[in-house]
């Protein structure tokens, strides 16, 4: 299927080399990065027994939105294929690092924050460079297909990794694990080299200086309702609905499901096989009206999921919830990229994503609110308190900014 949809149909004019190469290079990245989470999060779990340390593991993941909108600048300015390699690079570079420590018994916690730190500054700057280098790959029309297809190569690789992660550390131990996740790291390095583009649009002017940049930015956003309304729902479901799957499903595993890291594996499996079932469904349609009501509706079913899943104990059901708080996560982040990138004007769209990157920052600020709540509260009171503040706050959004009804 997923063959098909790379050379048939929306994006049959796409041929092999271009986009192909991109979605394997991603597919390979979010493997290594899926296997190096359940790695260092049971790591860390098991080597300090507190919560809120295991938040502060998973906000460092993503420390590096606050430079978003620089980085951005720097993606309108130079070779978008370049920094993509580079970016990419860095994780290799912080994988050898970790499994040369642990080779040499060196690793520790300060270690595995320090340099998660250094992953967290590289995997932001690669999310604004891949997601405006998307843009310059394909055409506009095969643009929600495109979108929706690079994210179903990340979540069938969220289904795969963290079980063969979670398998293998439970097998072979972390050291010869980490020779996996070099592997794969090395492979998205080979494939990012290969990526060509289709358009090429450097329209920033070098000479403009950084603030000028950032004021100009800032000054489209404010101006266009539906880009603000767009970056602050972004910032939401970055901190109520996103630390469930990248910090807290591990204490929820072990302290309310009472399983070990295969389990915990097989979680993370069960949210990323709903969220493939969505993206692949999205990639499959040419033509899906309203995404705006697939977003909104996408955002409330997740934070919803929290809820459900914060009431019970039962390993299958919690399958199920995860399942569908998947499906939910994809309806919403798939529709939301696109609507943000056909709204974005192309002169602006590198700056802008860095906007958008800079919107993930709610993202530690949530893992470390849900840290704290889980350290003093437990873990299923904390899941319940995210998904009724990110029930109501979505539905502020939507009243309060109402353009974003007429999207499309």
């Amino acid at each position: 299927m997923i063959n098909n949809l790379l050379t048939q149909g929306p994006l049959k004019s796409l041929g092999k080399s271009r986009y192909r190469n991109f979605w394997l290079s991603d597919g390979l990245m979010a493997s290594a990065e899926n296997m190096e989470f359940i790695i260092l999060a049971w790591y860390m779990l098991i080597e300090t027994q507190s919560p809120l340390l295991v938040g502060f593991y998973s906000a460092l993941r993503f420390c590096g939105p606050l430079f978003a909108p620089f980085f951005g600048i720097i993606v309108d300015k130079y070779d978008r294929k370049k920094l993509l390699i580079i970016s990419r690079s860095v994780f290799l570079a912080v994988a050898v690092s970790i499994l040369l420590l642990s080779l040499l018994g060196y690793l520790n916690i300060w270690y595995v924050l320090i340099l998660t730190s250094v992953a967290g500054m590289g995997k932001s700057f690669d999310n604004v460079i891949k997601e405006t280098l998307l843009a310059d790959l394909v055409s506009p029309t095969s643009l929600p297909n495109a979108v929706a297809l690079t994210r179903s190569s990340r979540d069938g690789t969220h289904i795969l990794a963290p079980i063969i992660g979670g398998y293998l550390l439970d097998r072979v131990g972390l050291s010869s694990t980490y020779i996996l996740v070099t592997a794969l790291h090395s492979c998205s390095i080979f494939f990012a080299s290969r990526v060509n583009y289709l358009n090429r649009n450097m329209a920033l002017r070098r000479g403009d200086s950084i603030i000028k940049n950032l004021k100009d930015s800032l000054f489209y956003a404010g101006k266009h309702e539906v880009v603000l309304a767009l970056l602050v729902l972004a910032f939401l479901v970055n901190l109520t609905a996103f630390p469930l799957i990248q910090g807290l499903i591990p204490i929820f595993a072990k302290e309310a499901l009472l399983t070990n890291s295969t389990g915990l594996g097989q979680l993370m499996g069960a949210y990323s096989a709903g969220a493939l079932v969505a993206s692949l469904l999205l990639a499959s349609m040419p033509n899906l009206p309203r995404l705006n009501i697939w977003m909104i509706c996408g955002s409330i079913g997740w934070h919803a999921s929290a809820i459900a899943l914060s009431q019970t104990s039962s390993y299958s059901f919690s399958i199920g919830v995860l399942s569908l708080s998947g499906l939910f996560q994809s309806f919403c982040m798939v529709t939301m990229a696109v609507l943000l990138l056909r709204n974005t004007s192309a002169d602006m769209r590198g700056r802008i994503m860095g906007f958008r990157g800079m919107a993930i920052y709610g993202l530690p600020m949530g893992l470390l609110i849900s840290g704290f709540f889980a350290d003093n509260v437990g873990i299923t009171t904390t899941l319940a308190v995210n998904g009724v503040v990110g029930i109501v706050l979505t539905i502020a959004i939507v009243l309060g900014l109402k353009k974003i009804w007429y999207l499309n």
